[in-house]
């Protein structure tokens, strides 16, 4: 039996992707940064940096952020993240 994935979105840098599910949502992005991909309906999403430097794992429903060097490095986290293996730092 195979399981079916859903499709992760992705936006090419440079251009502004509105259709990220929590900007419908009323969440505000954090300055400076653009959707790079998420999952419809999970509430993690991976920003790019709008100079492409870094990325950002943003947590939609809390808004707390880590800050990742790139996208393999983002999805490695984000899986621990789920796993609850990993979490947040805390911020004061």
């Amino acid at each position: 039996m195979t399981t079916k994935t859903k499709p992760v979105l992705r936006a090419k840098p440079g251009t502004r992707v509105e259709t990220l599910p929590a900007l419908a949502r009323g969440i505000k992005l954090p300055t400076g940064y653009t959707p790079a991909y998420f999952r419809k309906r999970k509430t993690l999403a991976v920003l790019r940096a709008v100079d492409s430097s870094h990325y950002l794992i943003f947590n939609t429903t809390t808004g707390e952020k880590m800050q990742v060097s790139d996208t393999k490095e983002a999805s490695k986290t984000m899986s621990a993240i789920r796993r609850g293996a990993k979490k947040f730092p805390k911020t004061k």
